[in-house]
């Protein structure tokens, strides 16, 4: 009974792949009610996948297009399980997709190789312990070492999210060549047991997968090398900009120094008390507005605020701001001031067009539940336009600018944040979600 279950083939193959592209779902950000949406789906999948074998032996027989069909509808319906438990690009699961089969297929060959070798027939001729073994344990322990050999290294350094369209070629490319090859020497019963269809042919199918597999690793190390040289030119740019706002900064307080000056020397000529009284007041007015402290529990937040809130009040640009600093200390301090600076930096640079007593900038910074919220919003009378999320510049050197906006998205990415962009009812609107991170 227990050998007559696990021997079904609508069971073995799909088990097989949904194992094999489990180790690429490592890390992958899940739905919510993950478990029950799990094993409902994996439940739909094998009733699927039971539904198909049979259609497909009535629809085509024992015709070879029917067995490629069959164990590409075996791979197609792995998607419902991904699809509906997890949160993932069309191109990531594209990729997933690929390398389960590739990781599934490297198992296969490698596990046909070694019975050859051994002299052990891959045939299962009623014995429960050479089918648990040979179609189910064996794949558990190669997607195990797949993902010790080549997913672990690259994990942290794949980008899925860039549209390049050579990830869905190079999985098409993989699950063709497999499918085309295992059916070009296991449909044939003239290979069966010869040095070709238990070695050779495994052996070529092996170091196909494997090429591909790490051709596809390659174009996400590439694309993520791409992301961080064009952080390097956001970066370049941003040092540009920080360096015009601080000299900016040192300007303002040069002027407001050489008119203090001149405001003192006035006072001590006047003679009339009240007079000297009310310009003395207005003399620690115009001060105190260089004398803003922050005190978030974030310093590098707190240098920002400072700089930020003297270049507001030189615009007379209305800034409130309720912040807990330390729930972003768990981002570096680089992070942190190119994040909130470039943030800031757009919001004056909106709201400087408005008129006088409607340039309002708000920030906060808190926990809501489990996250972190970042909300930056800022009047802007004339709402922008959108492209992939981002506002588009409206400068004409496009290539020089709106790298503000690509940085903040690349840093919120670093830190596995979401970031939304909207504008509405005269308003700009930026909010930023972390996951909660204990600081020791």
């Amino acid at each position: 009974m227990i050998y007559t279950f696990f021997f079904n083939e609508f069971l073995q193959f799909p088990f097989q792949l949904l194992v094999s592209e489990s180790v690429f779902l490592i890390g992958r950000q899940k739905k919510e009610h993950f478990t029950i949406r799990f094993a409902g789906a994996v439940m739909l999948q094998f009733a699927l996948s039971f539904l198909w074998k049979y259609g497909n032996e009535i629809w085509f027989g024992e015709a070879l297009f029917g067995y490629v069909l069959l164990y590409l509808g075996y791979a197609l319906l792995t998607v419902l399980p991904i699809l509906i438990s997890f949160d993932t690009e069309p191109l990531e699961l594209i990729f997933i997709l690929a390398g389960g089969y590739a990781t599934e297929h490297m198992t296969f060959t490698v596990s046909k190789i070694v019975l050859y070798l051994l002299k052990v027939d891959y045939q299962l001729y009623g014995s429960i312990v050479h089918l648990l073994v040979t179609r189910y344990l064996i794949y558990i322990v190669g997607a195990i070492l797949v993902y010790a050999l080549i997913i672990r290294g690259n994990r942290s350094r794949s980008s899925f999210r860039t549209g390049d369209m050579r990830i869905a070629v190079l999985g098409l490319v993989l699950m063709f060549a497999a499918i085309g090859l295992s059916v070009y020497w296991s449909y044939p019963e003239e290979y069966t047991g010869t040095l070709i269809g238990e070695l050779i042919c495994p052996a070529y199918s092996f170091l196909c997968c494997a090429l591909v597999l790490l051709m596809e690793y390659y174009v996400l190390r590439e694309n993520n090398l791409k992301h961080e040289r064009e952080l390097m030119e956001q970066l370049l740019q941003m040092s540009d900009s920080q360096q015009k706002s601080a000299k900016e900064a040192i300007d303002i307080i040069n002027i407001k120094c050489h008119d203090l000056k001149h405001q003192i020397k006035a006072m001590v000529k006047m003679e009339d008390a009240q007079t000297r009284s009310d310009y003395m007041m207005e003399i620690q007015e115009a001060v105190s507005i260089y004398d803003a402290t922050y005190h978030t529990g974030c310093k590098a937040l707190d240098y920002v605020l400072r700089e930020k809130t003297l270049l507001f009040n030189e615009w007379q640009v209305e800034f409130s701001c309720m912040a807990d600093g330390g729930l972003i200390d768990f981002m570096t301090p680089a992070d942190v001031y190119a994040l909130m600076g470039n943030a800031l930096d757009n919001a004056l640079e909106s709201v400087v067009k408005e008129a006088e007593g409607e340039r309002v900038i708000s920030l906060q910074v808190r926990r809501k539940d489990e996250m972190v919220l970042i909300h930056l919003e800022n009047r802007c009378s004339r709402e922008p336009e959108f492209q992939d999320g981002l506002p588009v510049t409206i400068k004409s050197d496009k290539n020089q600018h709106g790298f503000g906006v690509r940085s903040i998205r690349y840093i919120v990415e670093k830190y596995d944040g979401e970031l939304f962009m909207s504008a509405r009812n005269g308003r700009f609107y930026l909010d930023i979600l972390f996951h909660v991170r204990e600081t020791n």
